[in-house]
């Protein structure tokens, strides 16, 4: 069974990127873009497929991913923060933290 979501990353405090959030039984995966940048005529639009070319995300097996809690950003409480066993931390905004951890924590005790 593989779950799919597009969510967003929250990358800092004030930016947050769209992307899209993928399990599958061996990996977790986010691929995400910044977006926004434009004008400029041509410079602005190679500057722009630059920008959103880049991914700021991850893919990690199952096995990688150390924890999984539950963050907030704002009001918003459905944050699923990832840990991997090397320290770095993901901030990701779904619909449901609950539906996606148990999804997780069930493929990390296949």
């Amino acid at each position: 069974m593989e779950k799919t979501e597009s969510v967003l990353y929250l990358k800092s405090a004030v930016m947050a990127m769209p992307g899209k959030l993928s399990l599958n039984e061996k990996t977790l995966e986010l691929d995400a873009h910044k977006q926004g940048v434009g004008g400029l005529g041509l410079l602005g639009a190679l500057l722009k497929r630059k920008v959103e070319s880049t991914n700021h995300g991850f893919s990690w097996s199952i096995d990688e991913i150390a924890s999984i809690n539950q963050g907030k950003h704002g009001v918003q409480k459905n944050v699923l923060e990832v840990n991997h066993q090397d320290g770095r931390q993901f901030r990701i905004q779904v619909s449901s933290f609950e539906e996606w951890k148990n999804a997780i924590e069930a493929k990390k005790s296949l």
